[in-house]
């Protein structure tokens, strides 16, 4: 789980299978594969958003460690699946969430049994300071940018906060809200 930088949102994802197991199927529970997105006052659901890439029955997968991007233009969440790599999702709007950049590397295949689920992809996502840190349990280490500035996704992006440091598995601090209208 985590919340957006002003508090105002929870965003939850489970972790079905614990990590090791083939969740993102077409034909898995769509429990299994939705993000909800939780109004932080008061518990109800304000959105879902559901894995929109289904995956082998070979490849481990499910939501991980979730980070929100610090901007105040909008809710942008990043996230690790195991094998369905990374996905990059627009919350600004939680009942109409989508995913706006990914990368899904291709299905890790065991030689001796092509039917056996092999544990790999990417272990956890982290947004910092305008790059995307992806830990990848058998590449390692990968960073991507994110942020075509002439897209409005890209502009809110851009806009974040830069951070002296972070801490993804807290959150030290809050943003300040700005009123609208």
């Amino acid at each position: 789980a985590a919340f957006t930088w002003d508090g105002r949102v929870l965003i939850f994802g489970h972790e079905p299978g614990g990590g090791s197991q083939a969740r993102c199927q077409a034909t898995s529970s769509v429990v299994d594969r939705t993000l909800f997105f939780l109004d932080a006052a008061t518990g109800d659901t304000i959105g879902t958003f559901l894995h929109p890439r289904p995956q082998s029955a070979t490849e481990n997968c499910t939501w991980h460690n979730l980070n929100v991007v610090p901007t105040q233009l909008g809710y942008v969440l990043v996230s690790g699946n195991y094998q369905s790599g990374i996905s990059v999702v627009d919350f600004s709007n939680p009942a109409n969430a989508r995913e706006i950049a990914f990368a899904d590397p291709a299905p890790l295949v065991n030689p001796t049994d092509p039917n056996a689920v092999v544990g790999g992809g990417d272990w956890s996502t982290y947004w910092y300071n305008g790059r995307i840190y992806e830990s990848d349990i058998r590449r390692g280490l990968i960073i991507w940018r994110l942020g075509d500035i002439f897209t409005p996704e890209g502009r809110m992006v851009a806009a974040a906060r830069t951070l002296s440091h972070l801490n993804p598995q807290t959150q030290e601090m809050t943003l300040l809200l700005r009123r609208r209208g």
